[in-house]
């Protein structure tokens, strides 16, 4: 999966953040509980955009492998929730390439490249997107508003874009060996 096919399934959050933000503005009046709503719906959007991510690389990855292990991934892994955690994230590297590891240390390097240059901690935003989807889909909190969801996202989706690069490298080792 390339980072335009990670980026286009989050197409439509752009879309739909930027819709909320020109037909609901903040500063208009009497909205703020129809736009905390319509926080809490982003961040399950959000949410739901990860897990597609997740699946697609996991799957594409099994089938570069194998037909038959592709195939055993999409039936094994139609099902993933939306809370698909770091550790989730680690245990499928290491399943399914072995070097979870490498995935580690290239998060954590790009964390800390992220936080120095915007002050930002990628894996506490993605760990964030989860916990407010989490809050509002099973308890019906309001805990963000559009901008800050959105905000986050923007820090958070790097994390699956590590994760694609992970299994990007193993695929291209793979090719070179055979």
């Amino acid at each position: 999966m390339s980072r335009a096919d990670v980026d286009a399934q989050f197409k439509k959050i752009n879309r739909l953040s930027f819709d909320i933000k020109t037909h609901l503005p903040s500063e208009k009046n009497g909205l703020i509980d129809f736009r905390a709503d319509l926080a809490g719906l982003l961040v399950v959007a959000i949410a739901s955009s990860y897990e597609n991510c997740v699946k697609d690389i996991l799957i594409r990855h099994a089938t570069s492998r194998h037909e038959s292990f592709g195939e055993f991934a999409l039936r094994h892994y139609d099902r993933l929730n939306s809370k698909i955690t770091l550790d989730d994230l680690n245990r499928y590297c290491k399943l399914f390439h072995g070097d979870a590891d490498k995935f580690k240390m290239d998060l954590n390097k790009r964390n800390g490249r992220v936080l120095n240059r915007a002050r930002v901690d990628i894996k506490q935003s993605y760990t964030q997107i989860l916990s407010w989807r989490h809050d509002f889909a099973h308890a019906g909190h309001r805990n963000t508003t559009v901008e800050e969801a959105f905000k986050t996202h923007l820090a958070a989706k790097r994390v699956l874009y590590v994760f694609d690069d992970s299994f990007e490298i193993c695929e291209i080792s793979s090719r070179s060996r055979q």
